[in-house]
């Protein structure tokens, strides 16, 4: 089975509107399964429609837990705690302390003090793990909860149920809408993969957010092509990128048009609509463009 990551050195690019039209252009020809590996926003279920979906419970850090009864208040885990998350808490006549979930980072020093035992470590829910049905085929995505920090663990549990899936369907290509950046949750998605669609826009952080996903792929021995998103927006802008990939070695393989009846397009298949032939009149520049990467691209994950 192939791996194709369409990532962005930045939000906003357009990447989840071209993994989502990847995975229609494959599903006619391949089986296809999707994994939604931004796992802090994942809008590929919603771009594809996903449908009977089931979620699982994904298991974070330990948080620290105080029995107000068994507390003294002797103020130890307050002396300890280096992030300010041990506060007071009055019941009635008496005084102890309580823990403040969004500030606790687990570490367990407050445990290891406390002289009555009145603080516990308990495990807790950093997110969900879930998986659903597509037109395109089966989908895996991640919710992770906010200020938790554990979305590249979460990224590699995506892509590990991604992988049992696409054995029970003889899927042949995984596509996996990676996060945006260049940290943990991005090489999680990125690494043992095949090729990468790094999707840019043309403007100076686009240079610059281009280059550092480009670096990373080649560091984790990742092939990569650019696609430039929006292209018509800024003349000078797109011809920054150009130079860029020129002088960096990097496949440009297409420029899409800004084409807002793109999203609408998308959002009408995932409702039930087939995927416009080329001529077709509901097809539409981005589209077209859209269509031309892909032939590109189908060429790199060819069975």
């Amino acid at each position: 089975m192939k791996a194709l990551v369409v990532a962005s050195g930045k939000g906003g690019t357009g990447k989840t509107t071209l993994s989502a039209a990847f995975a229609h252009f494959a599903s006619a020809e391949r089986s296809v399964v999707v994994a939604d590996c931004d796992v802090e926003a994942a809008n590929l279920p919603i771009a594809l429609g996903a449908v009977d979906v089931t979620c699982e419970a994904f298991g974070g850090a330990s948080e620290a837990v105080i029995d107000v009864a068994a507390c003294s208040a002797c103020g130890a885990c307050v002396d300890v705690c280096r992030f300010g998350a041990v506060e007071p808490k009055v019941t009635g006549q008496d005084v102890g302390y309580c823990i403040d979930p969004w500030s606790c980072e687990g570490c367990g020093a407050c445990a290891l003090v406390c002289p009555t035992g009145a603080v516990t470590m308990r495990p807790k829910q950093a997110g969900e793990a879930c998986s659903g049905v597509t037109r395109v085929g089966p989908i895996v995505y991640g919710d992770l909860r906010p200020g938790e920090d554990l979305s590249g663990k979460l990224v590699t549990e995506v892509r590990e149920r991604a992988k049992g899936l696409a054995e029970q369907h003889d899927g042949t290509l995984m596509i996996i809408d990676g996060p945006p950046g260049i940290g943990c949750p991005v090489i999680a998605a990125i690494t043992n993969t095949d090729h990468l669609v790094a999707v840019t826009e043309p403007t100076a952080s686009g240079v610059h957010d281009l280059d550092r996903l480009v670096q990373l792929a080649r560091k984790l021995g990742v092939s990569v092509s650019a696609v430039l998103n929006k292209a018509d927006l800024s003349a000078s802008g797109a011809e920054r990128i150009r130079r860029y990939c020129a002088d960096a070695g990097v496949e440009l393989i297409g420029e899409v048009p800004f084409d807002p009846a793109l999203a609408a397009l998308l959002g009408g298949m995932a409702e039930g609509s087939g995927m416009p032939a080329p001529g077709d009149d509901a097809d539409s520049p981005g589209l077209s463009a859209v269509r031309d990467v892909w032939g590109h691209v189908r060429a790199v994950v060819a069975p």
